[in-house]
């Protein structure tokens, strides 16, 4: 699949608190840009301000290009993505990289990757089983490539959760050693 992929920013944060942002560049360097969106960049220099984990790295990572950045004329579209995300209140306040990422993939005939379960099940239904992953879809995806081992990629897994980032709740707690 040569589509592109906008990754939201809890799943570049993902990676890049663990210091494995080279297996998002291996799964998806090779892809037609855009990679992310102008609202994710800025989520993630806001966190980087803060001095949050992996932010720096996601910034400095040329792979990613220049973020897509919406016009005019897809404001208003991205609004109603956003009211949507945030259950109808208005103006909505959060989601905003979510919302950009859900338009893009939808216009554009990408995939939209998110570690949000809201933003996850909206997209779901907005772009249809299959173009919408999150962390432990990339990682069985490098595993079924060959990129990543079995084993790395639990690894992977597992040290999201123990540097306290979350994984969508449809995974176990706990992952068998089949699970990737």
């Amino acid at each position: 699949m040569t589509d592109p992929v906008l990754y939201d920013a809890v799943t570049l944060r993902h990676f890049g608190a663990i210091g494995r942002f080279d297996i998002l560049e291996t799964c998806h360097g090779h892809l037609m840009p855009p990679r992310w969106t102008e609202a994710v960049a800025e989520e993630i220099k806001k966190a980087a301000a803060i001095g949050q984990p992996g932010c720096k790295t996601i910034l400095e990572a040329a792979w990613l290009l220049s973020p897509l950045e919406p016009q005019t004329q897809d404001l208003k579209a991205i609004l109603q993505l956003q009211i949507g995300l945030n259950e109808g209140k208005r103006p909505p306040t959060a989601h905003a990289g979510e919302a950009e990422g859900i338009y893009f993939a939808e216009k554009l005939g990408g995939r939209f990757i998110t570690d949000d379960n809201g933003a996850h099940d909206f997209a779901t239904r907005r772009l249809g089983p299959g173009r919408v992953q999150d962390t432990v879809d990339l990682l069985r995806g490098a595993v079924a490539m060959g990129d990543l081992l079995p084993g790395e990629a639990h690894i992977a897994a597992n040290a999201i959760r123990n540097c306290g980032r979350h994984l969508r709740r449809v995974h176990p707690s706990t992952f068998p050693p089949n699970y990737f």
